[in-house]
Formats: C-alpha cells, sequence, structure tokens
C-alpha cells in the first residue's frame, strides 16, 4: 500500500510530477495518480473552483465522456462513506464562505449590514480549508499503491518513464480543463 507522505516526497518537483504521471498512465492508475496530484495543487490554492472541480469530477463522477474514453478518468476508487463525506463537506464550506459576493451578502443578513459584512470577509480570507479532500487523497493514495504492485519497490522518483501513448487524444482535453480552474497542468506534469 502507497503512503501518502511517500508518494507527496515522490511528487515535491514539476519533474517529479510529471514522472509520476507517465509512470502511473504505464500502468493505468492514471485517475488515481490525477486526483492524487490536484488533491496537492489545491491544499495550495485553496480555490472554491477547484473545490466544486474536484468533487463534480473525481467524487461525484460528473467526467466528461471524453476524458472517460479509454479508462482516462474516472471517479476516485474511495469508498462509498468517505464519498459522500467528502462531498457533503465541499458543499457545506463552499457554503460557508459563499461562491459570489450575493450570496456572502445573504449570508450576513442583506440590506446595508450584508453589504458590509460581505465586504469585511471578501477582504479576509475566503478560501477554503486546504484539507478539505486529505481523506480521500489518503484513500486513494493507498489504491494507488495496490493497484501499481507497490511504488517503493517498482517506481523510481527520478526515472524516466514515457505517458502510455493510449491516452494522447485525451491530455489536450484535461488540460484545457485544468486551466478553465486555474490549475497549472505543466506545474503538475501532466502534458
Amino acid at each position: 500500500m502507497a503512503d501518502k507522505q511517500k508518494l507527496q516526497s515522490f511528487t515535491n518537483t514539476p519533474t517529479r510530477r510529471h514522472t509520476f504521471y507517465c509512470y502511473c498512465t504505464q500502468r493505468f492508475v492514471q485517475d488515481q495518480a490525477i486526483f492524487f496530484l490536484l488533491v496537492d495543487a489545491f491544499r495550495e490554492s485553496r480555490l472554491k473552483r477547484q473545490a466544486v472541480f474536484l468533487n463534480d469530477w473525481f467524487i461525484e463522477g460528473n467526467i466528461p465522456q471524453a476524458l472517460q474514453d479509454n479508462a482516462y478518468l474516472g471517479i476516485v476508487n474511495i469508498s462509498q462513506k468517505l464519498k459522500e463525506f467528502t462531498s457533503t463537506g465541499t458543499s457545506q464550506a463552499i457554503s460557508n464562505v459563499g461562491r459570489t459576493f450575493a450570496d456572502k451578502r445573504a449570508k450576513h443578513g442583506g440590506g446595508v449590514s450584508g453589504f458590509f459584512g460581505a465586504l469585511k470577509q471578501k477582504m479576509g480570507d475566503t478560501k477554503l480549508d486546504g484539507n478539505l479532500f486529505d481523506s480521500a487523497q489518503s484513500q486513494a493514495a493507498g489504491m494507488l499503491g495496490d493497484t501499481s504492485q507497490g511504488f517503493d519497490t517498482i517506481y523510481k522518483p527520478d526515472g524516466t518513464y514515457q505517458p502510455s501513448g493510449v491516452f494522447a487524444a485525451q491530455v489536450p482535453l484535461l488540460r484545457k480543463e485544468l486551466k478553465a480552474v486555474n490549475f497549472d497542468p505543466d506545474s503538475l506534469g501532466i502534458y
């Protein structure tokens, strides 16, 4: 079973993330690896749109069909209970900070006081908790390690791996979707 911290040490630079991504495409576990990398990137940015993206695509399974072809992307392999917990937690966290200024204003009672309350909130930290997907990431990391015959013994983080050519048509589509929600595919090693 792969350890989350060990995998994070294997993916601590853009080059290592690309190596990790390529290795995982060869083992056909790239969907788990992509989720793992995206959660680490989300932890840094804590953007609402990225949380919605992670929840909608990888937890709820609302992935465009073109990216599901050849089994490129799929729902993250975690327990049903954890999926429900993560999805509910994501919705609650976004609701608590509000998606738009109007949401923030309504949360603060509307009217003039709501406007100033929303303005005060907007000037503070309106980002989500970076640990929102930690449990799902840990479980995905465990499944990733089991599926790919153990990262500790086979995978070399500073080695050279070629991405599987089977997924060549999906990579540009995924990159476009990632950029739309402010993920940097180059930094993530997805190219």
